[in-house]
């Protein structure tokens, strides 16, 4: 458990290849412990600005869970080690059954964190070491009292194989909802205006009314067919959601309840 964040990736290798990166990668983590990482291929992203709905190839990955942190406090390879952190995939977009998610996490002088650990090659299979980048982004204040929040709605249902998560931290929202036959991911963003000031341009993003709110979110990403409960949470804009339930439609007429499992204010 912790204060929650805001974590953007900033480069991807596999070792020893050269650091790069190719996606827009968003995760969002509650305080207690539950989060949403979204994994978008920027060049595909941005040919589909214009559209309502994204295609399946501007994902590269995008999963939902629970993290486990075990601190530690030694020094390697110049910095300090933070963590190791396992983060069980409850949903994943690649796969039913998922392989096991965990790396060291090191701090540089700079703040940002260094994750290092092993998974499979894509070209050759074999275990190979892999490093990720992460920055920490601002968490906002929003609302009369400027409080900073978080919220996290959860639905499941085992009879029909569903099982979905959402999360909002500051100005940020993400979802991931996937069925038997089906997956449904978005990304929200406040595009309020800014402590100085500035609007942040958003003439080139299409404004249907399924994806704004009128205090000043638009969703930038969505893939699939489903209803997720982000504009809800988004457009929520005064005291405590509580423990208020959801009610979403899915393509097939079946109503989903998406359930508060977690609101925190700080």
């Amino acid at each position: 458990m912790g204060i929650p964040t805001i974590t953007e990736r900033k480069h991807f290798r596999l070792i020893p290849s050269e650091p790069e990166e190719p996606t827009s990668t968003i995760v969002l983590t509650s305080k207690d412990s539950y989060f949403v990482d979204v994994r978008i291929l920027k060049d595909k992203w941005e040919e589909e600005k214009s559209k309502d709905t994204n295609t399946r190839e501007c994902i590269d990955w995008a999963f939902a869970g629970r993290s486990r942190t075990t601190p530690h406090g030694a020094r390697k390879d110049g910095m300090i080690q933070l963590s190791h952190t396992v983060w069980d995939h409850w949903i994943d977009s690649k796969s039913d059954n998922p392989g096991p998610d965990e790396g060291d996490m090191l701090v540089q002088e700079d703040g940002d964190v260094v994750e290092r650990g092993m998974q499979k090659h894509p070209l050759t299979g074999q275990d190979t070491e892999y490093e990720e980048l992460w920055h920490d982004l601002e968490v906002e204040a929003f609302g009369k009292k400027q409080n900073r929040s978080t919220l996290v709605m959860r639905v499941e249902d085992t009879e029909r194989n569903i099982r979905g998560l959402a999360i909002k931290v500051g100005g940020y929202c993400q979802g991931i909802l996937k069925t038997e036959g089906s997956l449904t991911i978005e990304r929200w963003e406040c595009k309020a205006d800014t402590s100085d000031g500035a609007r942040e341009d958003v003439s080139a993003w299409h404004h249907s009314q399924e994806r704004r709110t009128r205090n000043g979110w638009f969703r930038t990403f969505r893939f699939g067919e489903e209803n997720l409960p982000c504009i809800t949470m988004c457009g929520h804009t005064s005291g405590k959601f509580g423990l208020n339930t959801t009610r979403t439609d899915s393509k097939d007429e079946l109503e989903l309840d998406w359930k508060v499992v977690e609101e925190y204010y700080w």
